[in-house]
């Protein structure tokens, strides 16, 4: 599927953004698809011990398709980092009690 470069540099730009979440993301691949009358976008991260895919579906919108994966990656990433916080915070509470 061919894209403009003001769709490419935008959905550049919000992947770039999950870099928040995680800082240190190795890599990252963007697939769109056509098929028929529906639009896939397919987001493929891998930051360390991490590998978060979120696909989006859409009718219409190619736009709401990369919406729908950004945010399920972006879900991913949230609860990776969290549980990485997580993981020590247990063990000094449960020595100082």
């Amino acid at each position: 599927m061919k894209v403009d470069e003001t769709t490419k540099d935008l959905i550049c730009r919000k992947v770039e953004k999950l870099e928040t979440y995680s800082p240190r993301l190795v890599e990252s691949h963007v697939i769109l698809k056509k098929e028929k009358y529906l639009l896939t976008a397919e987001i493929t991260l891998l930051a360390g011990h991490l590998y978060a895919v979120g696909r989006g579906k859409d009718k219409g919108n190619l736009l709401t398709a990369v919406e729908q994966a950004l945010s399920r990656v972006s879900v991913q990433l949230k609860k990776f980092r969290e549980k990485l916080k997580g993981h020590h915070r247990s063990i000094r509470t449960r020595k100082s009690l």
